[in-house]
């Protein structure tokens, strides 16, 4: 026989099932976790709290603390201090009468504090509830204020890996970016010096005394290795700033085999160059090899070479080489970006099947004679089994690279048949559309189906924004510098300035049901077409999104 909850415990569960913690909104999910606290024990007031050595901050309060709530508090003589030090629930039915464990609030009598305990053990914070009149606290309060705890004690602790994350993420990309840079600005810097080192080799060749002087000026300050090599591989010059590089002064270097001075698994190359110049007389461009540093390790480097004579007409091999140590690195960064795509993928994969075998199990239960209150907690089953499942595909979209096929398409065409699909969908009731295209056709190289993706994405978008009544605008017109524009506005409630930049990034959302990925996937596509992407938002015009696509040569 079924047992059916009790109204205490019907009221327990949906106030846990209520309970939806999403990235970046942890104060409104505190404030849930203390109100639900307050209310199912019948409390006057509740807080949650943020403890870091000798001090706490007030993360959630059932009352409004004005400026009190963001004042920093010492834990020392404080009832929260001793939830703290022991790690284990404090209950004070009359805090006039035992102060043992520290003084109430002003007005308050009875306490009941449990930790807020992370997976590892740590005591971060607590609940503190509140009475105003002394009280008695049962087992099974308290058991419920601490399995409150345990549900903030998981937010706080995911919010803080989540924001170790991205700035963890947006330093990688700014480091990357930087590294980027200064590598193409080097790419330049190298060129620049390889055609004056040709100009001057192929114009001054019968000169070379006079112009050795003003070539040994230039190279020793110059921020590349200049370097000369026998036919026999021996080095007879070296330029002074190789000690910047690898820490060894030329002197050490000339007269010596260049074998000495190279990566065992890298000299078969790099004597190949050399051969293949010698055979060919063709300069030989972008050798990578690593080379030992003084003090231990080894460098990357990148070397171009080219013919010449010597002051007695004999060949000689010069050559520019540079230090690519740091792009390595930014490379390997790159792959390991990769490599964390896969296995997002690969984990999408693993999760897919048992919520699949989860989801046929929770709909077979729909064919069972249940009650109205567990068929409620049937659909709330399946709704949240379907949102995890659209997740998943979300974030295998992702992980995924754009690969795309592309055709000739007549962009007009595809919108209007876009829009004519969602004209149906219950976010366009009661909402209107206003469409201008421009008569011509407008042709572009793009893959039909994720161009269709991207349109339904946004306009769906526009559409959830606005109110009933409102208008959602789609234009599409071409501009002068060979582009085409898809611009679509709302008249909805204004995107926050502060929120404008993270719109496009992974997981972050505006929407109380979204997943943050809509719009990341979006800008993929787009950036996968050579395309562009903008969003501005304000209170006169709306929100207005483009999207801007090279037209057809």
């Amino acid at each position: 026989m079924m047992t059916i909850p009790s109204r205490p415990e019907q009221r327990t569960l949906a106030i846990l099932s209520s309970l939806s913690y999403r990235t970046g909104e942890l104060s409104s999910y505190l404030y849930e976790v203390a109100q639900g606290v307050s209310e199912l024990i019948g409390l006057d007031w509740s807080v949650v709290t943020y403890c870091q050595g000798d001090s706490e901050r007030i993360l959630a309060s059932t009352i409004d603390l004005g400026e009190a709530a963001n004042q920093v508090y010492s834990l020392h003589g404080s009832l929260t201090g001793t939830v703290v030090k022991t790690g284990a629930p404090l209950v004070v039915e009359n805090a006039s009468t035992c102060k043992d464990y520290g003084q109430a609030p002003e007005g308050y009598q009875a306490y009941l504090g449990v930790p807020l305990r992370t997976s590892s053990g740590d005591v971060i914070g607590t609940i503190c509830s509140f009475q105003r009149q002394p009280r008695c606290f049962t087992e099974n309060e308290v058991k419920l204020a601490e399995l409150f705890a345990e549900r903030a004690a998981t937010a706080i602790d995911n919010y803080q890996l989540y924001q170790q994350q991205q700035q963890f993420n947006e330093m990688l990309e700014a480091e990357v970016m930087k590294r980027t840079l200064e590598l193409r600005a080097a790419q330049s810097e190298l060129l620049t010096a390889n055609l004056e080192l040709e100009q001057r080799v192929e114009q001054r060749t019968a000169e070379l005394k006079q112009a050795e002087a003003k070539f040994r000026a230039i190279v020793e300050n110059a921020n590349d290795i200049i370097f000369a090599i026998t036919p026999d591989n021996v080095f007879s010059y070296v330029s002074p700033n190789v000690a910047d590089v690898l820490g060894f002064q030329p002197s050490e270097m000339e007269g010596n085999l260049i074998t000495s001075f190279i990566h065992p698994d890298d000299i078969q190359a790099c004597i190949g160059e050399i051969e293949q110049l010698l055979s060919t007389g063709q300069k030989q461009s972008g050798t990578e090899y690593r080379a030992p540093h003084k003090q231990g390790g080894w460098r990357w480097l990148t070397a171009n070479i080219g013919l010449t004579q010597d002051t007695n007409g004999q060949p000689l091999i010069v050559g520019v080489t540079r230090d690519i140590s740091d792009r390595k690195q930014a490379e390997k960064a790159l792959e390991r970006l990769a490599e964390i795509g896969e296995l997002a993928a690969m984990i999408v994969h693993e999760v897919r099947n048992p919520l699949t075998t989860i989801s046929m199990g929770l709909n077979t239960f729909k064919k069972l004679n249940l009650t109205e209150r567990f068929q409620e907690y049937l659909a709330l089953a399946l709704d949240e089994a379907d949102r995890l499942q659209r997740l998943l595909n979300q974030i295998l979209l992702y992980s995924k690279p754009q690969t795309l096929q592309r055709s000739q398409l007549a962009l007009d065409q595809l919108i209007t048949e876009t829009l004519d699909t969602l004209k149906t969908i219950p976010a366009a009731s009661e909402k209107y559309l206003k469409v201008d295209i421009a008569s011509e056709p407008i042709q572009v190289l793009a893959d039909q189906d994720k161009l269709k993706q991207v349109f339904i994405n946004l306009i769906i978008n526009a559409y959830e924004a606005s109110n009933t009544g409102e208008t959602v605008t789609v234009k599409l017109y071409t501009l002068r510098n060979h582009q085409a524009c898809i611009h679509i506005q709302n008249q909805g409630q204004p995107i926050p300035t502060e929120s404008l930049p993270n719109l496009t990034k992974p997981f972050f959302t505006t929407k109380t049901a979204g997943t943050g990925l809509g719009l990341a996937i979006v800008k993929r596509i787009i950036e996968a077409h050579e395309g562009e992407l903008s969003i501005e938002s304000s209170a006169t015009t709306g929100t207005i999104v483009q999207v801007l696509l090279p037209l057809t040569p």
